[in-house]
């Protein structure tokens, strides 16, 4: 397949792909070789995909093609090429490095639910995506496998730690890519590549964590990146499901599709939006804060009731942030015992690749005393709280999901966000990702794609009531309809596209 037809077919949303597969008008060979000669072609810059099933993905076509010519049904996503996260998302027999060198032949022993119930659903797997090592940062980063890039601009980066699913999304690769969540790994990789990332209520998209299940990390999600909501909506039809494996799994089913189409056709007539730039205690930079300012602005002209909030968060943003840090490293600690229980010792193999400022937040967890973890759950309860009261007087909340622009690429595999936000300190791994407060309380919520005066990507987040994704949904499709971002794509194929035309070197655009 020649590389203009792959790069049409690369432009076609997950619904159109399947619903011409489905009529015969194209076959799952075509849509999965079309997406081979994307990633073949791409990326050596972008550094999204890092590791490939090329021809068990061609074989798992060729089945389907012949299911197909016999009549048989299919999957809601027949023919849909795929990729899931090297980090959490699992399918068995495939590695699962969570961004180390040692764990590049480590052969996942089960599957997780976005692979299994994405080919249950018939779309097909292509490989893994790049991710921060362990998850533990808001960029997309590694000793072992180099930073993740931004089709946008590859000398910034994707976005972390889901960089690779969302990089994959925006370059083309792939319409739909699996993203796991405990800090806003879906959503900060999709303000900053300018995607579209759903993370749902806890247990909506059942995840049978391993070895843990009951915490007492913050909540932990997974679900998709798409580039329009429709196929956001489409995948949570798949993942969705009671799974009892998860404690936390919710039984029945939601009408996502109908909820995509309710705000298609109304808008937000008659829904009171709270907003907020900065959840009055984050430093915000100024290109994201006037990006969503008109942001705002469209909100107005879909109907919307728009009033300022103070959530009144009693603690500061560094306080917030060290509790994420601190319950988020008991889980990394869990993961790094386990391995070390199966002779794995990452902490004396590997020691060059584990990034110092997680390494230093393992040893405060594996240190922690009982009055230290409840002190840091009523914090984490505290921000609950503070939600629940808004939530008595808005149906929604929107704030921007980062609050700075992406950042360059480093050379030396550690890249992290930014340490200071109008003169304000931040913590660079987290404390700049404003998507990590529904973490702690379990509020379903996305990150929708807008830019900034400069025409970099940002994220506008709308979160709802607890369990009340179908109104995030909704408002969601509502605003797609008022800000479509389809011109996003063509500049991120554009910007990509230049730096593979000119023969740029992978590294070459990093920075010291």
């Amino acid at each position: 397949m020649n590389t203009q037809d792959a790069a049409e077919l690369g432009r076609l949303t997950a619904r159109r792909t399947a619903e011409l597969v489905r009529s015969g008008e194209l076959s799952p060979t075509d849509t999965v070789d079309a997406a081979i000669v994307r990633i073949e072609e791409s990326d050596a810059v972008l550094n999204a995909v890092v590791f490939t099933a090329f021809e068990q993905a061609r074989a798992q076509a060729h089945t389907l093609t012949a299911r197909l010519s016999r009549g048989e049904p299919v999957g809601l996503l027949a023919g849909v090429p795929t990729l899931t996260k090297d980090s959490f998302s699992a399918k068995k027999g495939w590695p699962t490095s969570a961004g180390l060198s040692i764990l590049r032949d480590d052969r996942a022993q089960h599957t997780t639910n976005y692979p299994r119930r994405m080919e249950a659903a018939d779309a097909i797997m292509l490989g893994t995506t790049n991710s921060a090592v362990f998850g533990f940062r808001g960029t997309t980063d590694s000793k072992a496998f180099g930073p993740c890039r931004n089709p946008h601009d590859p000398r910034l980066n994707a976005g972390g730690s889901s960089g690779g699913s969302a990089a994959a999304v925006a370059a083309g690769y792939v319409p739909i890519a699996g993203a796991t969540d405990v800090g806003g790994s879906i959503r900060i990789p999709s303000a900053w590549c300018g995607t579209y990332g759903f993370q749902p209520t806890p247990g909506r998209a059942p995840f049978p964590a391993r070895p843990n299940h009951f915490g007492p990390s913050p909540y932990f999600f997974e679900g998709p990146i798409t580039r329009t909501v429709e196929d956001a909506a489409l995948a949570m039809e798949v993942l969705q499901g009671y799974d009892s494996g998860d404690p936390a799994a919710l039984p029945g089913c939601l009408d996502f599709v109908g909820a995509y189409d309710r705000g298609t056709a109304r808008g937000l007539e008659g829904i009171r939006v709270g907003v907020t730039t900065d959840y009055g205690i984050f430093p915000v930079h100024s290109e994201i804060r006037d990006g969503f300012d008109r942001a705002v602005t469209a909100l107005h002209s879909l109907g919307a009731e728009v009033v300022d909030i103070d959530l009144q968060l009693p603690y500061s943003q560094s306080q917030l942030s060290d509790v994420w840090s601190r319950l988020t490293a008991i889980g990394t600690y869990s993961n790094i015992e386990a391995l070390a229980a199966r002779g794995i010792d990452v902490r004396t193999q590997c020691p060059e690749e584990l990034p110092e400022p997680m390494m230093r937040w393992v040893e405060v967890a594996a240190s922690m005393t009982i009055g230290q973890l409840v002190h840091d759950q009523t914090v984490r309860s505290g921000v609950f709280d503070a939600f629940e009261r808004a939530f008595t007087s808005v149906d929604l909340l929107m704030a921007p999901t980062v609050a700075h622009p992406p950042v360059p690429n480093a050379v030396d595999g550690f890249t992290q966000g930014p340490s200071m936000i109008e003169e304000q300190s931040v913590d660079p791994l987290i404390g700049w990702c404003m998507a990590y407060l529904t973490n702690f309380t379990g509020n379903p919520s996305a990150s929708l794609p807008s830019t900034t005066a400069s025409g970099l990507p940002m994220g506008i987040q709308i979160t709802g009531r607890p369990h009340g994704d179908l109104e995030v949904i909704a408002a969601s499709a509502a605003f797609e309809q008022a800000r479509l971002w389809t011109s996003h794509y063509n500049r991120s194929a554009q910007g990509l596209g230049r730096f593979i035309g000119e023969g740029v070197s992978p590294l070459a655009s990093d920075v010291s």
